[in-house]
This record gives C-alpha cells, sequence and structure tokens, in this order.
C-alpha cells in the first residue's frame, strides 16, 4: 500500500513539475508574442509620423506658395509703372496702364484665332494623311466613259 502511495505522489509531482514546464512554454510565446506586436506597433508609427510630416510639410508649401503669390499680387498692383522721362526735368514718371478688363475682348479674340488656325492646321494635316496613305487599286479604265481626259 505504501508503494502505490509513493507512485501515485510520483505521478502527481510529475503532473505538477510538466502543467509548470507547459505553464513557462505557454508564458515565454505570449511575452513573444507581445514583443512583436510591439515592433508593428513601433513601425506603424514610425510610418504614420512620416506621413504626418509630410502632409505637414505640403500644407506649408502651400500656405507659403499662396502668402508669396499674394504678396506679388498686391506689389505689383500697390506700384504704378514708372518710366523715364526724358527733358529738362527728367525723372521717373507714370506710365498709365490700361485697364484689365479692356484687354479682356482682345485677348478672348487673340485665343480664338489661334485655335482655329491650330484647328485648320490640324484638319490640313488629317487630310494629308489620309492622301498619301490611300490604298492604290488597279483601275480598271475601260469603266469610264470619257477616256479622253486620261493621258496615258
Amino acid at each position: 500500500m505504501q508503494t502505490l502511495l509513493v507512485i501515485a505522489l510520483l505521478i502527481v509531482i510529475l503532473l505538477l513539475g510538466l502543467s509548470s514546464i507547459s505553464q513557462s512554454y505557454a508564458s515565454a510565446k505570449q511575452a513573444q508574442a507581445a514583443i512583436e506586436a510591439s515592433r508593428a506597433a513601433q513601425i506603424a508609427s514610425t510610418g504614420n509620423l512620416v506621413t504626418l510630416v509630410t502632409v505637414a510639410l505640403v500644407i506649408v508649401a502651400v500656405l507659403a506658395a499662396a502668402v508669396l503669390v499674394a504678396w506679388l499680387l498686391l506689389r505689383t498692383k500697390s506700384q504704378p509703372k514708372r518710366q523715364w522721362v526724358s527733358g529738362p526735368n527728367a525723372n521717373w514718371g507714370q506710365v498709365p496702364q490700361p485697364q484689365a478688363n479692356a484687354l479682356l475682348p482682345a485677348l478672348l479674340s487673340m485665343m480664338l484665332y489661334q485655335m482655329m488656325q491650330s484647328q485648320q492646321q490640324n484638319q490640313q494635316e488629317t487630310e494629308q494623311f489620309w492622301l498619301m496613305n490611300e490604298p492604290t487599286h488597279e483601275m480598271d479604265v475601260s469603266t469610264f466613259s470619257d477616256n479622253s481626259t486620261w493621258d496615258f
């Protein structure tokens, strides 16, 4: 009976040892998974930071460009054009500038003229292409009613 009790005690100790080993193995795997997850999160956060910095730089560049354009426009509008005026009291005089609205019809007419010219050139090029690449066929001259107009 004592041997049976010793054997049962050894089996229980062996089972407790195996469960402790499996518990340690599971804890190690869980720690390894946590380390890999933190690495993935670190990589993702770095990617997000790079994206955020890129977007911020683009926004700053667009704002800087808009401010520069506005500054240039205000500067050119505030300073009238000056031209050297000769004479006994030579100095820089103001030259009146035409209104931008007054030049609009002329600009539209010029653009319309250029568009019509380019359209005409494209049409001529297309016609020349088709004429040059027209397939040649042997023609039966006897089918024409007036053979006198053909000089061979």
